[in-house]
């Protein structure tokens, strides 16, 4: 791995208070996010997935990491001659150039983080990033946008799971799934996905987040010696499909739809002792708002454990 680090200059970003948006584009509810750009701002690929508090490094692994960076590499020795291939990773049109750009975020922070005073407070977390840009909808009566409530979408959205240890290379096929249907086989390493290089998940990640709400993705993967292409439909509806439980943009998601109540599905016993016959949908209170906003379904008498 050191030869290889070696072999990059490495940038940290610490903070975000003044990021440029026009160019750092990714997955706002990481905590560890990976580029992989030229000198000249163009992005090779990205890196970095996140499913869940529990288990936040599940789909990152050193291993894979490796392997991303080592086809980043390729990508950047056979640069610009591969651009085709590359278009679409780039960045896309934005409203904001900066966090401080976006209404419900002006001026609220500086530029720089007040190291020796409230460091904590001075630092606009990435996820405000997300929450700011759904509070324009929210504040003009509007409806979201799909993007904007399931954003990055895991590829197991559309059938896939990818090996970790790997850089693109798919470990299962859900039964039944846009991608099985597409001829996707446990085994195959994916090359491209909408014409884009994929040197990683997150890359397939960026791809679906792009992606129509219907139509086709054309794929390429490499099974075996040989190259075949694919091609994926994307049925109405596929981005709803996307698990957004875990991300912390989703709370104020919550304090808008259910009044900061967190469901989760009721068990069998718990069915049972309710009396509720297995035709009714029924879901339990997990966890119940305690404060400000976000106390509203608690102040109209809803308490942890409660069934609707």
């Amino acid at each position: 791995m050191s030869e290889l680090i070696d072999k990059f200059v490495f940038v940290r970003l610490i903070k975000v208070n003044r990021l440029d948006l026009s160019l750092f584009q990714f997955d706002y509810d990481l905590t560890f996010a990976v580029f992989f750009m030229n000198a000249d701002k163009t992005i090779y690929g990205r890196y970095g997935t996140r499913s869940s508090v529990e288990d936040a490094e599940k789909h990152m692994t050193t291993e894979g990491l490796a392997k991303s960076m080592q086809a980043a590499l390729i990508l950047h020795e056979n640069y610009p001659d591969n651009k085709v291939f590359l278009a679409g990773k780039q960045p896309i049109e934005t409203r904001f150039q900066t966090p401080n750009d976006i209404p419900s975020l002006r001026g609220k922070y500086k530029a720089d983080l007040d190291v020796d005073g409230k460091i904590v407070q001075s630092c606009l977390h990435c996820h405000q990033i997300m929450d700011a840009k759904r509070e324009i909808y929210r504040s003009a009566g509007k409806a979201m946008p799909d993007k904007l409530v399931f954003p990055l979408p895991l590829p197991r959205v559309i059938g896939l799971t990818l090996d970790p240890k790997t850089r693109a290379t798919v470990s299962r096929v859900a039964a039944g799934s846009a991608a099985y249907a597409a001829g996707i086989r446990t085994g195959d390493e994916l090359i491209t996905l909408d014409s884009q290089a994929i040197v990683s998940i997150a890359d397939v990640q960026w791809v679906l987040d792009n992606a129509p709400s219907e139509g086709e993705l054309r794929a390429m993967v490499k099974r075996d010696d040989a190259f075949v292409p694919m091609s994926i439909t994307l049925e109405q509806d596929w981005r709803r499909q996307t698990d957004i439980s875990w991300r912390v943009t989703t709370w104020p998601l919550r304090r808008m739809g259910t009044g900061g109540l967190v469901f989760e599905p009721v068990s069998d016993g718990q069915r049972n002792a309710a009396g509720l016959s297995d035709e009714l949908l029924a879901l339990r209170v997990k966890y119940v708002g305690q404060y400000g906003l976000h106390a509203a379904a608690k102040r109209a008498g809803f308490r942890k454990g409660d069934i609707v």
